[in-house]
């Protein structure tokens, strides 16, 4: 028998789904072995509608409780999958293997890993929501999309009249007393430098491997003292592109996180060995001390190797020149909210296979015209280095309702619970609500969540006595949807 690690924590009913969900194997674009967990745990709490689309996402709905039956239809949604993020040496394969979690002072965490929290907790919310019968709640409609962390595949793909509820409350924000009713909008591009490797005479090779950044979320960390490795790894090789040669570069792990490792191995001349190496060797050293307050983990290990094949003198300049004109972080803040990133751009990954070189760029913005002038930049920069550009679709930023009905609703509930003001906010990181507001001019959306700290991280935790505050606001929440 399975050792349960939170069942003594409260709400009991919320922490043992969690906790269910963290055994689940649901990497972004896998969810199937969640999404089957999802219909089989609704045929055993006795769900009445349960309904699947092309893409994999779920709809399941219950009528009203005993005398709610004149609420409005209500909308929990939350996402299925989640960031499979992991430090260096930890064994698990995210496609088989549960998570491990524990208990940390007031918070829970996974051993080594995400925890998931991003959107697990909330997706434990939904079917709590739906299987608690002491709840005073009318007619519930539980929306649960697939793949919203690497392209928001499920939102995208929602039909009109998939779900029917006019209020919709997302519960994948991260911040208690706040309540998030406007989110940036973003797009990947993907550049491409076709490769071949060329057998080097006379020559002497080094790795190079930066660990241990902190990382995190790449829309709501991107403005925090936080290097990118592939950046800092970027940097050491400026002034060398003449007497280097590039073997591989590997850095990053998914799009919307901030890189924490980068290692690329170069090849150079044995006449130009005392000056390559002195010159790295003289930036680790200065990098790892500029370095010491916000990364305090940072390592950089320099490794001869014995690599002879290496890509060309033009091949090498053009990645280097595009890896180094490329922007991250904060591009533009927003005028109207103090202190929010308008625009940013997260260069994300760099990956190295037989054949090519493939560099992935994530930017996000509020302003969907700020959003494609930045696409079409980066766009530039990789055809004028001669690559191949490819640019995703982007989704829409969320237009920020404060007055609506629905969201004032939310915001008395909130406050009654926690007997203090709650704020309305912006957010520079992306959710599904922007597309679901497309389907429907009239939709009223609003966006809640528990505390959640270094999402898309191994730092990621969730808060315990958050856990609870949040239940018992979506329960005033769900008993208040009559006045509507």
């Amino acid at each position: 028998m399975t050792e349960k690690i939170l069942a003594h924590l409260q709400p009991e009913r919320v922490w043992s789904i969690f906790e269910e969900i963290t055994r689940i194997p649901r990497p972004s674009k896998k969810e199937q072995k969640i999404r089957q967990w999802i219909k089989e745990w609704a045929k055993q709490h006795k769900i009445p509608l349960v309904k699947e689309d092309d893409v994999g996402n779920l709809l399941l709905a219950a009528d009203a409780h005993a005398g709610c039956e004149d609420f409005a239809t209500i909308v929990l949604q939350a996402h299925m999958d989640m960031v499979c993020q992991k430090n260096p040496g930890v064994e698990i394969d995210f496609e088989n293997d549960p998570l491990k979690i524990r208990i940390d002072g007031d918070k829970v965490r996974a051993v080594g890993t995400s925890l998931g929290a991003d959107n697990g907790i909330g997706l434990a919310y939904c079917l709590a929501a739906l299987s608690d019968p002491d709840l005073k709640r009318g007619p519930l409609e539980v929306l649960l999309t697939v793949d919203e962390e690497t392209g928001l595949t499920g939102a995208f793909n929602i039909k009109k009249g998939f779900f029917t509820g006019k209020y919709l409350l997302n519960v994948d924000s991260e911040e208690t007393g706040k309540i998030t009713i406007s989110s940036a909008g973003g797009g990947g591009t993907e550049i491409i430098f076709p490769i071949s490797l060329e057998e080097q005479k006379d020559t002497s090779a080094l790795s190079v491997k930066i660990s241990g950044l902190l990382g995190g979320h790449s829309g709501v960390d991107i403005d925090k003292p936080r290097l990118n490795a592939i950046k800092v790894g970027i940097d050491s090789l400026r002034d060398l592109e003449d007497k280097i040669r590039l073997v591989k570069l590997e850095g990053g792990s998914a799009h919307n996180a901030i890189p924490r490792d980068f290692e690329f191995e170069i090849v150079f001349a044995k006449t130009d060995e005392t000056t390559v190496i002195k010159h790295i060797e003289q930036w680790r050293k200065n990098t790892l001390k500029v370095a010491t307050k916000n990364e305090p983990t940072m390592k950089i290990e320099l490794t001869k190797s014995k690599a002879t094949r290496a890509f060309s003198k033009e091949q090498t300049m053009a990645i280097l020149a595009t890896l180094q004109e490329i922007k991250h972080g904060p591009i533009a803040f927003s005028k109207e909210i103090r202190g929010l990133v308008q625009t940013s751009s997260n260069l994300a990954l760099v990956k190295t296979s037989e054949k090519e070189v493939s560099v992935f760029i994530s930017t996000r913005s509020s302003d969907n015209k700020e959003l494609e002038e930045v696409r079409e930049e980066i766009k530039k920069i990789g055809e004028r280095h001669h690559a191949q550009v490819r640019l995703d679709k982007a989704y829409p930023g969320w237009k920020p309702k404060p007055d609506a009905a629905f969201v004032q609703m939310v915001k008395k509930a909130y406050e009654s619970v926690i007997k203090k003001p709650v704020t309305l906010e912006a957010i520079h990181a992306g959710l599904e609500c922007g597309l679901f507001a497309t389907l429907d001019p009239e939709i009223q959306i609003a966006s809640i969540g528990p505390n959640i700290a270094n999402a898309h991280s191994p730092d990621e935790y969730v808060e315990i006595e958050s856990v609870e505050i949040l239940w018992n606001v979506l329960k005033e929440i769900l008993a208040r949807m009559n006045i509507l």
